[in-house]
């Protein structure tokens, strides 16, 4: 039996395994760039982006640490019992929350829920009145409100911001600065 010629469709091309291990090679190198810019490149396209005035411009992911009074926005999941981020929108398209207050507790032991309750009770509930302007109890409107858990607390987060909403209408267009209702 004479011995079986290889294929030369089979056989290595030895220009083909420098090139291929040289791309592998880069890629294994600066891969993580690549990773890096892919990332960056969507932060910047989903993020919100504000004017010079601090007003969203641009819809868009935002840090709940970053939001500003008079910001409108949708939770990313109403549900969740834990956030980090919102989907911000400029108040002239439709959103459910509006933020209407920012302020911080004194420092101490984590809160319980009552002691967030009571903050709010005396800090947001007042707040509600100046920038919806008509009492809370007289207002269809409601407050919604989000706190730091207890790992931002001890890192020194005593923030608590509390926004305006409707819980009867999840579909609003414009602020409710100034709507007295």
């Amino acid at each position: 039996m004479a011995p079986a010629e290889s294929s030369p469709a089979l056989s290595p091309s030895p220009v083909a395994a420098p090139r291929a291990n040289l791309l592998v090679g880069i890629l294994r190198r600066f891969g993580w760039l690549i990773v890096v810019a892919v990332i960056g490149i969507g932060g910047a396209i989903f993020a919100a982006h504000r004017d010079s005035s601090g007003n969203i411009t641009q819809g868009g992911s935002l840090q709940i640490s970053s939001l500003q009074v008079g910001d409108c926005f949708n939770p990313k999941d109403i549900h969740a019992t834990q956030a980090e981020e919102v989907d911000a929108k400029r108040c002239d398209e439709t959103h459910q929350f509006e933020m209407m207050a920012i302020a911080a507790m004194p420092a101490g032991r984590y809160p319980t829920e009552a002691d967030f309750e009571s903050f709010v009770q005396a800090t947001c509930v007042p707040a509600f009145a100046d920038y919806v302007g008509i009492a809370y109890d007289a207002s269809k409107l409601d407050v919604y409100w989000y706190f730091p858990l207890q790992d931002g607390w001890d890192a020194g987060d005593r923030t608590i911001q509390c926004a305006v909403y409707d819980p009867l209408d999840s579909s609003l267009v414009g602020s409710l600065r100034g709507a007295a209702r």
